[in-house]
């Protein structure tokens, strides 16, 4: 008899990480595709990363996601950068091609992604992000290719916003104080701001113009603060279920070749919604 072929040998790395649904979504992944891997949850902070990640590698790691908050950290660790993760100035997605850590970016690709699952037009959207830290880097890229008229980015510190689009390089990006009132049209508004996973004020506005189609980067309880405020403007709104589980399936086709359409996205998202 013939070995068997010994599963992929993947990972999530973040701190805190007990909270992370990656295992489940790539289980599911690799169950519908027929493939065997071995996905788990490894804690660890900035200065452990190094170590715990070489013993990943040691025991036969080939692929990782990397969560908050570790995603600027450990592009010091990889051999080689791909585009997007360049312009994110972030990593969420590792791959060991036997001599090094190639790291890639799937945040952007799945917010895009889950868009326009939903129907939302991008192309020529203005759109406002309350939010300047690494979630609304990795996502601003993304949005940019995707046809995006305008890029307002709303931040407490503004110098923080200024230093962002200052990056990107960009026309169509601007920043600004963060305001109660906005005077100006957007098409959609995302909240990228943690202020959700630390039960604090979500830093919105009470007033808006028209009614912008309302996104949430975080999804589940962190989500229900913003959900609540969009509904009190009259605006539709979505959680970032389906960014989660269309990046894993950028991450997850970079590890395997095997691309998850999106039939099954959809399936997984109601499933985790019950």
């Amino acid at each position: 008899m013939s070995a068997s072929v010994p599963p992929l040998q993947l990972a999530v790395f973040g701190d805190p990480i007990e909270h992370s649904r990656s295992p489940e979504l790539h289980r599911h992944f690799a169950a519908a595709t027929g493939l065997d891997i071995d996905y788990r949850r490894i804690r660890s902070s900035a200065a452990e990363l190094p170590q715990k990640l070489q013993a990943f590698r040691a025991t036969g790691g080939v692929g990782a996601n990397i969560t908050v908050p570790l995603k600027q950290t450990v592009m010091a660790l990889c051999s080689q950068l791909q585009p997007a993760a360049q312009r994110a100035a972030a990593v969420n997605t590792l791959c060991h091609d036997g001599d090094g850590w190639i790291g890639n970016n799937t945040d952007g690709i799945g917010l895009v992604q889950d868009l326009q699952d939903k129907d939302i037009k991008l192309h020529g959207a203005r759109v406002l992000i309350i939010g300047a830290g690494g979630a609304t880097r990795g996502i601003v890229p993304a949005l940019l290719d995707a046809g995006c008229a305008r890029i307002l980015i709303a931040n407490r510190s503004p110098a923080r916003a200024q230093a962002l689009i200052a990056a990107g390089n960009d026309a169509r990006l601007a920043a600004s104080a963060l305001q109660w009132d906005y005077r100006e049209h957007f098409d959609l508004l995302i909240h990228a701001t943690a202020a959700g996973h630390q039960q604090a004020q979500l830093p919105l506005p009470e007033r808006l113009q028209g009614q912008p189609c309302c996104y949430d980067l975080s999804y589940g309880e962190a989500s229900k603060a913003f959900s609540r405020w969009a509904t009190m403007l009259g605006c539709m709104h979505h959680d970032g279920l389906g960014m989660l589980v269309a990046q894993a399936a950028v991450s997850f086709q970079l590890w395997t070749g095997q691309k998850i359409n999106h039939k099954l996205r959809a399936d997984l998202i109601q499933q985790l919604q019950r």
